[in-house]
């Protein structure tokens, strides 16, 4: 009786170790998802099409955002390992590699997106009223991507070294800053009525390009903000003028072996994603506008499976590197608990309020009750999403970050992609058949990510996990 009372009191403390890691992260995606929520609803005032032209850009943003997540899986796993050991040597060189790695990467990102500015619409299908705007958006949204690399990478070393609020922070930061911006670069000069007071607001009136301006230029402030203070706080993560930044090839090796899964991961995702929106655009740019305000709704309701994921990744990733399997396997048990419940939750407030949702980003009636069709749809699959994204934090913990890539290429490309066009020519179901597609998707990757951590042998990854 005293040994089940002592097990309960251990699970809910690891519960609350958990959860309060998790609080900041997400809270810190909470508001990441409200800037961008403020940014398309911003540029639906301008109408369907300036929609559309940001809308036909997603699917390659998505991309983007994604390698910058896996630059940072490549280099916080590691960190979260070299701590678990106690190592903090180790975890400072691996800092250090970071900033070196994510400087290049995002040079070379922004090189290959602005140079492909211009194109990348046109591969999509975009119709000729939008290219323009299309591609503007894209190429000063590029501009920021070398800072905004060093914003994503160190958020993720951070939170890998158990500190979520400093990333809250700079993430809240750089969000109200692109609100602020947008504000002022999307519209033009005007009068607004404070308290009764008409006051004359400054505006550059650039519409589309304004919205990419004020992402790049947030993104860069505060990624060389983040990048002064790990400079300046004393911490095992600390960047010294005086240590050597020269490329170590066993740091390097290791955050290739962690991110290149997570980069094919998402291009894999990415790439079906592409063809699921030349599925959309081919329908019009209504339902263009419409996916892409329910897509952008639809991220509300797996935020904070999101921010438990990060947590579950530096937990399960430090008791890995300590040696300690049966830590390891408490936390990858009640991540996947507190992984269902939140996403089940996200899908109830998905389905119960599909149309305000909508209506927060599109005055247009139309898209509005087409994008909450769409919500209503995929709400039932949320709990199995918000499991397959907590529990595919638990295995890049653990050092695994294949088997999450080859779980989202059956989902994407065994169950969507064959699933989605059957559905829309073969059985005339419009844009439905991409999101019944989605659901299907979403649910199989689910089931497979909890199988795959069920079987787990905590013991064998602990003491063959490779870590220098």
């Amino acid at each position: 009786m005293q040994l089940r009372e002592n097990s309960r009191k251990l699970r809910q403390t690891q519960t609350y170790t958990l959860l309060s890691l998790a609080g900041p992260a997400i809270l810190e995606q909470l508001l990441l998802t409200a800037a961008t929520y403020v940014d398309t609803a911003m540029i639906g005032t301008l109408g369907a099409t300036a929609t559309a032209a940001v809308a036909v850009n997603s699917s390659t943003i998505f991309l983007i955002t994604g390698l910058l997540v896996a630059v940072g899986v490549g280099y916080s796993v590691q960190v979260a390992h070299s701590l678990g050991r106690g190592d903090t040597a180790y975890a400072a060189a691996v800092s250090r590699q970071a900033l070196v790695g994510a400087l290049v990467i995002g040079a070379v990102f922004m090189a290959l997106l602005g140079g492909l500015s211009a194109q990348i619409p046109k591969w999509l299908g975009a119709e000729d009223s939008i290219l323009n705007d299309a591609g503007k958006y894209l190429l000063y949204y590029s501009m920021g991507l070398p800072l905004q690399t060093c914003l994503a990478v160190f958020s993720a070393v951070l939170r890998c070294a158990g500190d979520t609020k400093t990333p809250l922070l700079f993430n809240a930061g750089a969000n109200l800053i692109n609100v602020i911006l947008n504000f002022l670069f999307i519209f033009s000069a005007r009068e607004i009525t404070i308290w009764g007071e008409k006051i004359h607001v400054w505006g550059a009136g650039l519409g589309v390009a304004g919205a990419a301006m004020g992402t790049a230029l947030s993104a860069g402030i505060m990624g060389l903000s983040l990048v002064l203070i790990i400079f300046i706080k004393k911490s095992p993560i600390q960047l010294c003028l005086g240590e050597s930044f020269y490329p170590d090839r066993r740091i390097i090796r290791r955050a290739v072996a962690l991110g290149l899964p997570v980069i094919l991961e998402r291009i894999t995702l990415s790439a079906g994603q592409l063809i699921m929106t030349r599925l959309v655009t081919s329908l019009g740019n209504l339902a263009l506008a419409a996916n892409h305000v329910a897509v952008t709704a639809e991220g509300i309701s797996y935020l904070p499976a999101q921010g438990i994921s990060f947590a579950s990744t530096a937990l399960v990733g430090q008791a890995v590197g300590g040696r300690d399997p049966e830590r390891a396997r408490k936390y990858s048990n009640i991540s996947g608990v507190v992984g269902v419940i939140a996403g089940g939750v996200g899908g109830l407030l998905l389905f119960c309020f599909a149309r305000p949702l909508s209506g927060v980003f599109t005055p247009d009636p139309q898209v509005m009750a087409l994008a909450a069709d769409m919500l209503r749809i995929v709400a039932i699959s949320e709990p199995f999403f918000g499991l397959s994204i907590v529990l595919s934090g638990v295995l890049r913990g653990t050092g695994d970050s294949r088997s999450p890539f080859f779980i989202v290429l059956l989902g994407m490309w065994g169950v969507r992609i064959l699933m989605a066009p059957a559905l829309l020519y073969a059985a005339g179901l419009g844009l439905s058949a991409v999101w019944i597609a989605m659901v299907a998707d979403l649910t199989v990757r689910g089931i497979l990510c909890g199988v795959k951590v069920k079987r787990l042998d905590y013991s064998f990854v602990c003491n063959t996990r490779d870590m220098p």
